[in-house]
């Protein structure tokens, strides 16, 4: 089934461009194999979700996957289809790949409320936060070759602690990790893990300490 996806010129990512999924990865791979830098960026969502002990959930990405098959990545992933907002489509990841219903935020205000209101019932909804959208250029494991991607990614972060159900055709397996412990693994075992994931830890660990703190107070 065709997908279309919510596409950028990279020259100008403030208009929405849809296109074929499919098309548009074929058509990056052949720009990054003749060694040029990416035309379009693909909009996507990273959401990264924490228990209330301040564990940090991590999936493997199952081995059928055409991208990073077998790496460790992010707790959640996903393209914008054309005509949905990142907040939705965070939604609907959770119910895809992980069988997890989710409440999105727009801010930390609201987030704060709602997860005072809710922090017993976190077993059965996550609570997430929406934190920003900016673009990134980060490398891909495609047909077994790293290619580079442009992206315009919307980054989340969100507390649950209920029961996690991966759907085998999205993450083949999940761990817990404590944030100091997966630094540690990401460190020791660097090519085990997703770029994207090396980027976000790198970039946000400050943001997501913070965060952890919070959900732990």
């Amino acid at each position: 089934m065709t997908e279309i996806i919510t596409t950028y010129d990279v020259a100008n990512t403030n208009v929405a461009i849809p296109m074929d999924r499919d098309e548009f990865y074929r058509e990056q791979v052949k720009i990054s194999k003749r060694g040029e830098k990416p035309s379009r960026a693909a909009g996507i969502i990273a959401v990264f979700l924490f228990n209330s002990h301040g564990e940090i959930f991590i999936q493997k990405r199952a081995y059928t996957k055409g991208h990073n098959p077998g790496l460790f990545d992010k707790s959640i992933g996903g393209h914008i289809q054309e005509g949905n907002t990142s907040d939705y489509t965070t939604m609907v990841e959770t119910i895809q790949e992980l069988q997890t219903p989710s409440m999105v935020l727009k801010n930390r205000d609201d987030f704060l409320k709602t997860f005072n209101l809710l922090k017993d019932y976190i077993k059965t909804v996550s609570i997430i936060q929406y934190i920003k959208t900016e673009p990134n250029l980060l490398s891909r494991v495609i047909d077994e070759k790293k290619v580079n991607i442009a992206n315009v990614s919307s980054l989340y972060f969100g507390v649950y602690d209920g029961r996690i159900r991966p759907v085998d055709r999205e993450a083949k397996g999940i761990l817990w990790y404590s944030f100091d412990e997966l630094i540690m693994e990401m460190n020791k075992m660097p090519e085990a893990f997703t770029q994207d994931l090396h980027f976000y830890i790198k970039k946000y660990e400050r943001e997501m300490r913070d965060f952890i703190s919070i959900i732990m107070s």
